[in-house]
């Protein structure tokens, strides 16, 4: 019987927090996703190019959203289990609630290992894709110029081209690039002008170019020599604004895998990284890896209810707690980072304490069997609340002068 209301357990736990990162991925891309949008509008192919960045975003967003769902999904399952009575029976048959907590235990081991390849591997590698994807997105820069039909400058260079050609073709076409000779000390700029042109993308460098055709060019230097009179049958002019091959993975700590931290713990592989920000970036990994294994043990008192009335306590508290506890978790890794107190200390100082809260509500909710911990408090609040009103009242009535019976 205890196998099978373990696996009952898990099986609806597993549905709701499934369904939670999801919910939760797709809510916090919304955000980003603008951002998105206005990247690629300059893109050759922005459909492609949003896709890629969303697919190296998801790791960033699902180390978010993982142990909100286990936290939520925990608070909703043991919320269900006790309005339907089958919490009551489950006790009544002897079956305590440290054995039903096995499942989610399960379920918190199998995420935090999950968490530790996520924020580990896939983070840092994710967020260097997604940097080094705007910047070559940012680099396709005459695309969106050439498809507006107005005059756009872009660099040194200012674009204008027809859009009323028909088919893929666009035109006419009239380019102006400004250019300076240092050595000589001249200035002067070029004119391209083409009665068609077509934009094409390459695929291995996913670069634009401009296929010009019947055109002419004509190179002005100082502002009155004709340094040149081409006439073209073809011609192809490329689309990045420089031709600067992105950094190198490691610009900062998130960029690097945790086994790259870990190597660099002394500060002898990376030296632009200092060894406090390394290690503090190491161990909140790590903390927040363990912190699923925690969570648990304080989702399932926050799920209790004895009634049959639903309760959204339990979420909203969760979920107010989960956020400050994440902005604690960053204080410390910033003090750690800033050389204030040892790395280790304002991440694992944190954990400790959240270990102990847990340990005690549900040492409270398992052995003593009284009120579920947010009943209790919601009865304090109660309890405080109707003393304060009581006094209130009395001062109004001392003050109106009236003798109280």
């Amino acid at each position: 019987m205890l196998g099978r209301l373990n696996q009952y357990l898990m099986k609806r736990a597993a549905v709701s927090i499934g369904g939670l990162v999801v919910f939760a991925c797709c809510v916090l891309l919304l955000e980003r996703l603008l951002r998105i949008f206005e990247i690629v509008s300059n893109s050759a192919d922005p459909a492609a190019d949003a896709t890629r960045m969303i697919y190296n975003l998801l790791p960033h967003y699902l180390g978010m959203a993982v142990p909100m769902a286990l936290l939520l999904g925990t608070i909703i399952t043991i919320d269900r289990f006790s309005r339907s009575s089958e919490l009551t029976a489950a006790l009544g048959a002897g079956i305590s609630l440290f054995h039903m907590t096995k499942p989610f235990l399960l379920l918190a081991s199998f995420l935090a290992f999950l968490t530790l390849f996520i924020e580990g591997y896939m983070q840092p590698v994710g967020r260097y894709n997604y940097r080094q994807l705007v910047n070559v997105v940012k680099q396709q820069s005459f695309t969106a110029a050439l498809r507006e039909g107005t005059f756009t400058t872009v660099g040194t260079r200012t674009f204008f081209a027809g859009t009323d050609l028909p088919g893929a073709a666009i035109g006419p076409i009239f380019i102006y690039e400004s250019s300076e000779d240092d050595l000589n000390n001249q200035t002067g700029f070029r004119i391209t002008t083409a009665s068609e042109g077509r934009l094409v993308v390459r695929e291995d460098t996913n670069e634009p170019v401009l296929q010009l055709s019947s055109g002419r060019a004509n190179q002005v230097d100082n502002g009155t020599q004709i340094d040149g009179d081409l006439g073209f049958g073809s011609a192809s002019i490329t689309g990045a604004a420089s031709d600067t091959k992105f950094r190198e993975r490691g610009d900062d700590e998130r960029e690097l895998t945790s086994m790259e931290l870990f190597k660099n713990r002394h500060g002898t592989v990376y030296d632009t990284l200092s060894v406090e920000t390394n290690n503090a970036a190491l161990h909140l990994r790590a903390g927040r890896a363990v912190l699923l294994l925690i969570l648990p043990f304080i989702a399932v008192p926050f799920g209790l209810n004895y009634g049959r009335n639903p309760s959204s306590a339990g979420i909203f508290i969760g979920v107010v707690f989960l956020v400050s506890l994440q902005k604690a978790l960053e204080f410390g890794q910033s003090l750690g980072a800033s050389g204030k107190i040892p790395p280790w200390l304002g991440i694992w100082s944190i954990i400790a304490i959240v270990a102990i809260f847990a340990a005690y509500i549900f040492w409270k909710s398992a052995f003593k069997m009284g009120q579920p911990p947010l009943t209790a408090f919601a009865q304090q609040i109660s309890h405080y609340q109707g003393k304060v009103v009581k006094k209130l009242s009395n001062i109004r009535l001392k003050l109106a002068g009236v003798e109280r019976v």
